[in-house]
Order: C-alpha cells, then structure tokens, then sequence
C-alpha cells in the first residue's frame, strides 16, 4: 500500500489473509481506552500511515509495517478480553456517538458486549499471527449496509 498506492477496497481484494472486527471497531477501541486511557491500545485504530480519509462513519484505514504490527501486538496481548467488561456501559457508548451509535437498542435483542469481547479476541489473535509472520497489515473498514449506519 505504502510503496504503490491505491484504493483500499481495491488493495483488499487481492489480500490472501483477512480477519475482520464487524462493526465493533469502534466499541473496541472506546473499551480499550477507558481500560486504559493514553495508551496506545486506546489508540489501536491510529497505528500506522493513513492511506484514506476517515468519514463520518469509518475510520481512515491505515497500513502498517511489520515493525508497527508486532508494537500492536505487544499492546493487545496485555489487555485480555474480560478485562474490558467492567467498561461497558450500553447508554455511555451511544452517548459517546459510538459507532453504530444503536447499543441500547440492541442490548433488547442480543448481547452486544458479548460480540465485542468475541471480536476483540479475534482481533488479538489476527494481529498476532501476523506479528509472529512479521507481516505488515491494512487497517481497512468498510460500512455496513444494514441500516445499523
């Protein structure tokens, strides 16, 4: 990405290796930064060089070398899964405009903070398989056409 440019969603289409968080990029990151405010797993979605502009609704994706995804790696091993649930609060994430900003809402039907930990774990695994691999990794997330935008 870095040394050819182009469009993310076309950088992706030939990637080989992928994981995704879903739509809990967002919660993800407020957890871990109300765990750990300042930190950089506060921060884990400004890792890297941006290679979009973030939008009202995504993030900008970002590429990382390999060197930036063993520091992310470092970051999230610290940070189990279950120490993230004593941060979740459904009201404060839609007040904080959390994407997807329905978390009220959706604790009526599902568990939401359970697809939060589920991803987030998925996320520490992805990232450290690409840590041990020494591979470089793009940051890239695309909205949902749900209605849940």
């Amino acid at each position: 990405m870095l040394a050819q440019p182009k469009p993310p969603a076309q950088a992706t289409e030939s990637a080989k290796i992928y994981s995704g968080v879903y739509r809990y990029w967002n919660g993800i990151e407020y957890l871990l930064a109300q765990h750990r405010p300042g930190s950089a797993a506060a921060t884990w979605l400004s890792i890297g060089t941006r290679v979009s502009a973030a939008t009202d609704v995504v993030p900008a994706a970002t590429a990382l070398s390999p060197q930036e995804v063993a520091q992310l790696d470092a970051v999230l091993r610290e940070v189990p899964p279950d120490d993230l649930i004593p941060h979740y609060e459904a009201g404060a994430l839609d007040q904080a405009r959390i994407y997807p900003r329905t978390w009220t809402e959706w604790e009526e039907t599902f568990d939401p903070l359970g697809q939060v930990l589920e991803h987030y774990s998925y996320l520490q695994m992805f990232v450290d398989k690409r840590a041990a691999a020494g591979d470089g990794m793009l940051l890239y997330f695309e909205p949902l056409n749900d209605g849940s935008d």
